[in-house]
């Protein structure tokens, strides 16, 4: 018998469970289970993977497992669900020998665990299907990171690849000279910029002098190969676009993650390291991979003021997934994307700061001093917003509440609904040839209000696009004002309801009928609505989005 120990997130698919499981399966001529913490054994993805190949699954209680003296504890997962190690204690359990120890495959942790034969042999080393990982890897390459910044790198060619690999160099820092007769219009930018220098040439003997790093990127091998050899002869690494194995150095896939470089390589197949990379910062991205430092907690407090955008979780920017990652506290609008708050990690501290139109809401004063507060306790604080943080959100009087206390603070800018609910309503802000401006004013006060600074005489003779937020209940008084001003009474007029979310709707109307509309439609906050000639390009019937998102 053999017992597969499976640990997994919430979510993964039969294909993330038999992927991993594949992964490290030795080869079986007898059955096989999985066995795993029972909170997750009926999890579907784990279901359905187990019913392809015929195999039961077993759930263990945390307790049981915790019992199992296992190779490599974790004290974060017995911290957590209160075993060290779920999937090497679940593959032991039931008796027998680890023969593959726990391993990591994104959203999977498995071990496997054999029992004894009949005759009460132990499995022996040969059928232990060899290497955690079956397909071997071939060259091993030594990982550096390169200091480049301020440093001289030489790039020949000047197509897409090159300027591929520019962009990389740039990040890094590097001093970018670009050999090549001819360049991509993005490449021509930078150099007349001075972002890099080039030399409107063909490559020459030479051309590597003084360069740290070298890339052959001119899709001519005949040249390439002899940008390698100067670079061998002058001890230079170089990586060769055409041809990586005959290149001194192999450039891996990579990406960021706040300060952290994600690099992988994979010769042999890059698609397969691009997936690999991509889902180490997915997991960083949205908190399933842990991304706070072990000396974290000595760390001191600070604020991360987020834009978590118009209510889809999907429409937060990367850094303020990872924000709410390493978050000790967060203090929530209502309009931010509440379901993100799953994602934080264990023992962070949620603190409802909604503010309800007309309603129920937090004084700003006492969301500054809890910011400052729990930033000063050594926490680190993030205060998650809808939309952008300085759009409307007060953002401005949090950054200097915190500057003022002497708490550090960042700003991560989120997608505004000034925009994107307009967009996702089928609806251009500006379009060339119809509107060239768009202004994005507060209803929160209506015309006339001692308190309104806002022009509505002005904005009455906009020739461009309006875009109204929080202007539910005032709509009919700045309708009205509008068109007293100038705004014609037929001007198109489109309200997006609940933007992002999975209740979003749209109504179209004019000025003169926008009061009636929202009244027989029941409108509530929170919604969008525009003005201008851009509301006609809309081709949708009313009350449908016009661009629908999977939100699965």
């Amino acid at each position: 018998m053999t017992t597969v120990g499976i640990g997994l997130s919430s979510g993964v698919s039969a294909a993330e469970v038999l992927a991993a499981v594949d992964a490290v399966l030795p080869p079986v001529a007898g059955p096989v289970r999985l066995a795993t913490l029972d909170t997750r054994s009926t999890e579907p993805g784990l279901v359905a993977a187990a019913a392809r190949r015929g195999w039961p699954v077993t759930g263990h209680p945390a307790a049981d497992l915790a019992a199992v003296l296992v190779p490599t504890p974790s004290p974060a997962v017995a911290a957590r669900v209160g075993t060290p190690s779920v999937a090497e204690a679940a593959a032991l359990l039931g008796g027998g020998e680890l023969v593959v120890g726990k391993t990591v495959h994104g959203r999977v942790t498995v071990a496997v665990a054999r029992l004894p034969d009949a005759a009460g042999t132990a499995v022996d080393a040969e059928d232990r299907g060899g290497p955690v990982t079956p397909d071997p890897a071939g060259e091993l390459l030594h990982p550096v990171g390169l200091r480049l910044a301020g440093r001289p790198v030489v790039v020949v060619g000047g197509g897409a690849t090159a300027h591929r690999g520019v962009a990389g160099l740039r990040a890094a820092g590097a001093v970018v000279t670009v050999v090549g007769p001819e360049v991509t219009p993005a490449l021509e930018s930078l150099a007349t910029t001075g972002g890099i220098a080039w030399e409107r040439r063909p490559y020459g003997a030479g051309d590597l002098a003084g360069a740290w790093f070298a890339l052959a990127a001119s899709g001519d091998p005949a040249v390439d190969a002899a940008v390698a050899a100067e670079a061998e002869q002058a001890r230079i690494f170089c990586t060769r676009a055409d041809d990586p194995a005959l290149s001194s150095a192999a450039l891996p896939v990579a990406g960021r993650a706040g300060d952290l470089v994600v690099a992988v390589h994979r010769a042999a197949d890059p698609r397969r390291a691009a997936g690999v990379r991509n889902a180490v910062l997915a997991g960083l991205g949205d908190g399933t991979l842990a991304l706070r430092s072990p000396d974290a907690g000595a760390a001191p407090g600070r604020v991360v003021l987020v834009g978590g955008g118009p209510g889809d979780p999907g429409l937060i920017t990367v850094r303020g997934r990872q924000a709410l990652a390493e978050a000790d506290v967060v203090l929530v609008d209502h309009l931010a994307p509440r379901s993100l708050l799953t994602c934080l990690a264990p023992g962070a501290e949620v603190i409802d700061a909604a503010k309800l139109p007309r309603g129920r809401f937090m004084a700003q004063e006492r969301i500054n001093d809890l910011l400052v507060g729990h930033a000063r306790a050594g926490r680190r604080v993030v205060r998650l917003k809808g939309g952008d943080p300085f759009v409307f959100g007060r953002g401005m009087e949090e950054l200097a509440a915190c500057t003022a206390a002497g708490v550090p603070v960042e700003v991560v800018p989120g997608v505004t609904s000034a925009v994107a609910v307009p967009a996702l309503g089928g609806i251009p802000v500006t379009h060339r040839g119809l509107t060239h401006e768009f202004v994005v004013v507060s209803g929160h006060l209506p015309p006339g209000h001692p308190q309104s600074l806002v022009d509505w005489a002005a904005l009455g003779r906009l020739r461009g696009t309006l875009v109204v937020l929080m202007g539910v209940e005032t709509a009919p008084a700045i309708a009205a004002a509008l068109v007293e001003h100038g705004r014609a009474p037929d001007t198109p007029v489109a309200v997006v309801a609940d933007g992002s979310t999975a209740t979003q709707r749209s109504v179209r109307t004019t000025l003169a009928g926008l009061p009636q509309v929202l009244a027989d439609g029941g409108i509530r906050p929170p919604a969008v609505w525009v003005v201008g000639e851009v509301v006609s390009l809309a081709t949708v019937s009313e009350g449908a989005p016009a661009v629908r998102r999977d939100r699965a």
